[in-house]
Formats: C-alpha cells, sequence, structure tokens
C-alpha cells in the first residue's frame, strides 16, 4: 500500500529521487517495474506491473470498435512509457509525461501514494486540487464509508470500487485484505 504526500526535486535529466520510506514498501511488494502514464486532473499516474496489468485487462474488455473506449485507450496507452529505479532511488520521467503534468527539470514536484499506486503532480496544480475538493470530502468520505458509488459527488467522479479483489502487503510484509 503506498501513501503520504513527499515533496520531491526532479533533476536536470527529468529524474525524481523516490523517498526511502517509499523505495521499502516497494521491495517489499516486489514492485521493481512501473508504469507511468497520462493521469487525471493534470498528474501522471505510475503503477506497479501487477495494477497495470489489472487496469490493461480491464480496459481491453471493451471493443475497439467502441469510439469512447478507442479513445481512452489511444490517449492512455500512447502516453505510457516504463520505469525502474536506479542504483541511487531514482526514477526517470519521460519528458512527453513532464509536458503533459507540467513538471520542469530542476523543479520541485510533489509524489503522493494513491493506495495501489503513485502520482506525481506539479505542486501548484496539487495544491489547486486539494482545496477544489476540500468541500466535497466530507461528502465522500460519508459515501465510502456506506458503500455507495460516488458519481457525480463535488467535483469528483470515481469509477466504481475494482471487483477483482486483490490482497496486498503491507509495508511491513503482512497481508491486509485491501480491496
Amino acid at each position: 500500500m503506498y501513501f503520504g504526500e513527499y515533496a520531491v526535486k526532479v533533476d536536470d535529466k527529468g529524474r525524481l529521487t523516490v523517498p526511502s520510506r517509499l523505495r521499502q514498501v516497494m521491495e517489499v511488494e516486489g514492485d521493481a517495474v512501473w508504469y507511468l502514464t497520462r493521469g487525471f486532473d493534470g498528474c501522471i499516474s505510475v503503477y506497479p506491473r501487477d495494477e497495470w496489468r489489472r487496469i490493461r485487462a480491464q480496459v481491453s474488455r471493451y471493443s475497439s470498435m467502441n469510439a469512447k473506449a478507442l479513445d481512452f485507450r489511444r490517449l492512455f496507452f500512447s502516453s505510457m512509457g516504463e520505469a525502474k529505479i536506479d542504483g541511487q532511488g531514482r526514477m526517470a520521467i519521460p519528458p512527453h509525461l513532464r509536458d503533459l503534468g507540467g513538471i520542469g527539470t530542476d523543479e520541485d514536484a510533489i509524489l503522493i501514494g494513491v493506495d495501489d499506486h503513485l502520482e506525481i503532480w506539479n505542486r501548484e496544480r496539487w495544491r489547486g486540487f486539494q482545496s477544489g475538493h476540500e468541500a466535497a470530502y466530507k461528502e465522500m468520505a460519508t459515501l465510502i464509508s456506506m458503500g455507495e458509488e460516488m458519481q457525480g459527488v463535488g467535483q469528483a467522479a470515481m469509477m466504481p470500487p475494482y471487483a477483482g479483489g486483490r490482497e496486498a502487503n503491507t509495508e511491513k510484509g503482512g497481508k491486509t485484505d485491501a480491496y
């Protein structure tokens, strides 16, 4: 499980240093290969291999003859890049994704854990996202605790929970029912 907010620096070669706490979780989870792609709301989504495979399977259930599904597949998969953490704990962010995310080189960024994946944000976009969703936060929490879908809550529109079921490791290596 990935969580937390971390201020990170993107170096002049477009790499960010992954905080040691997250690298420890990656090691416990066995997450060595990461898939980066355009996220929502201006971020870069970063998925470990197993989660990426689940997303691919879910998306591939829709026919390429479905125009909306095809549009999504084009945007989502064409922006994908693969990364591994190097010996110094750095992850390279492809230039086209840095452009999409509004993240320059030699610039500060925000790395957040979102349970089953990570997101990389331009600092100002992240702060704007937080302030823009603050009013609906309590409502979102209420609906989640009641097990209801959150389509159209405040400004957030979420997909229904993933029905595949998965047992996830905690950061200490134990097992927990994550979803």
